[in-house]
C-alpha cells in the first residue's frame, strides 16, 4: 500500500496483509438535538448497557453513540444491534402486557 503524507507530500509503502480505511465522519448533531436525545459534547447519542437513549421506547448502536469511540468496527456495531434489537423486542412485549 503507498500512502501520502498530506501535509510534506511524502510517499511511503507499506507492506502490510490488510488494512482499515476509515474516511472520518461526524455525528448528527442537529437531528439529534431536535428530537431530545441526551448526547455527549461531539454529538454522539447516550445509551446505557442495554443501547436504551434517554427517551423511553427510543435504542441506538454503532457508530452514532458515545461508548467505544475509538473502536469503531463493524462487529461491534453488529454486536450492539443485535442488543439494540433484543432491547426493543423487550420493551414492546412489556407494553403489550401492561396493556392486557
Amino acid at each position: 500500500v503507498v500512502v501520502q503524507n498530506l501535509k510534506t507530500g511524502e510517499l511511503r509503502t507499506l507492506d502490510v496483509d490488510g488494512v482499515f480505511i476509515e474516511i472520518g465522519h461526524e455525528p448528527a448533531k442537529d437531528w439529534v438535538q431536535n428530537v431530545g436525545l441526551a448526547s455527549d459534547p461531539e454529538g454522539y447519542i447516550l445509551v446505557d448497557e442495554w443501547m436504551r437513549t434517554n427517551i423511553p421506547g427510543v435504542f441506538a448502536a454503532g457508530d452514532c453513540i458515545a461508548q467505544l469511540k475509538g473502536f469503531r468496527q463493524v462487529i461491534t456495531a453488529a454486536a450492539q444491534g443485535a442488543v439494540a434489537a433484543y432491547s426493543a423486542y423487550k420493551y414492546i412485549v412489556e407494553k403489550r402486557t401492561k396493556k392486557v
